[in-house]
């Protein structure tokens, strides 16, 4: 283990205007319609689109938190990985008390515009591949950034997130329709009961929380509707770099058993090439990995950057 001089630094991504503009290779754009592209890619540009906490030395790795979630979530991790890593850890914005996007980059929807950020951020803090570690919505992200930009990233983890949130939660609907509806659901909202769902360990209950409380409740709704309606599983086939997914067999995504837990991943995840893509799952965790089982995912993350820095030698 080498050693190395902890350098913390917080910074609040505004990103500017000028310089070079970040392109997806993904879309395609025709010559007639070039012009509107560049002032989309320019607007959201200038999106304050999260908070970054830096620590630790060598090669780069991204970590982005879920929907109402603080890059708190990631502590054991950045203390796992800082002494041979440099970990740039998210707060996005309107979450654990980053402030909101601007009405102009939710112009173009909160999950472009983080996509956009990113991919910027690691252009000008001149990252090279770095690995993205995403969990919820931060894996959903993750994924977007592995099919979309796979030149830009080295790798990702994708901890308990789903390409198509929607499509799985309709699914479900369709084979319970008596369930209550979603109208009864957010009249009983409990902030408290909701984190009790999400992570069987009850020092984490109140964290959780915390982050709920400390959020934009506008944000949060918002972003969720947007993840209902997203579905990336066709552009899954685009991935080139290794991927690999770990899954909570005790909180389906709805509510569902182990085995339910591990088909809904397989059947959403079935156009991510085999020999980049993998699985493993948490027998005894809840959502939130990091809190039910932290030595098992820091252990998981750490084979697969060891496993990834092998293959780059």
């Amino acid at each position: 283990m080498k050693s190395f001089n902890i350098a913390v630094r917080t910074l609040t991504l505004t990103l500017g205007l000028t310089g070079a503009l970040v392109s997806l290779p993904s879309l395609a754009v025709p010559a007639s319609v070039t012009q509107s592209k560049t002032i989309i890619e320019a607007e959201q540009a200038g999106c304050a689109c999260f908070n970054v906490t830096v620590s630790g030395e060598g090669p780069a790795i991204i970590l982005i938190p879920g929907l109402a979630s603080s890059g708190e979530v990631w502590h054991s991790t950045v203390e796992a990985l800082q002494a041979d890593y440099q970990l740039h850890v998210l707060t996005l914005a309107g979450f654990g008390g980053v402030a909101p996007l601007t009405n102009k980059a939710w112009a173009h929807g909160f999950l472009s515009s983080q996509q956009q950020g990113i991919l910027r951020y690691i252009q000008e803090q001149q990252l090279d591949k770095p690995v993205v570690i995403g969990h919820s919505l931060g894996g959903y992200l993750a994924l977007a950034l592995a099919a979309t930009a796979p030149e830009a990233i080295g790798g990702v983890v994708n901890v308990d997130g789903l390409p198509a949130l929607g499509a799985l939660f309709a699914q479900a609907a369709a084979s319970a329709p008596n369930q209550n509806s979603s109208q009864n659901a957010l009249a009983s909202f409990d902030p408290m009961a909701m984190a009790q769902g999400m992570a069987n360990n009850e020092s984490w209950h109140q964290r959780i929380v915390n982050d709920m409380l400390r959020s934009d409740g506008m944000t949060s709704g918002r972003v969720m509707g947007e993840l209902m309606q997203a579905d990336l599983r066709p552009q899954l086939s685009n991935i080139r770099v290794p991927v690999l997914t770990l899954g909570a067999l005790q909180h389906g995504a709805p509510y569902s058993t182990p085995e339910q837990v591990q088909q809904n991943f397989a059947d959403q995840l079935a156009n991510a090439p085999v020999q980049y893509h993998h699985f493993a799952f948490a027998e005894n965790s809840k959502h939130f990995i990091m809190a039910d089982a932290p030595e098992w995912l820091n252990q998981q993350i750490t084979q697969f950057l060891r496993s990834h820095r092998m293959q780059g030698e």
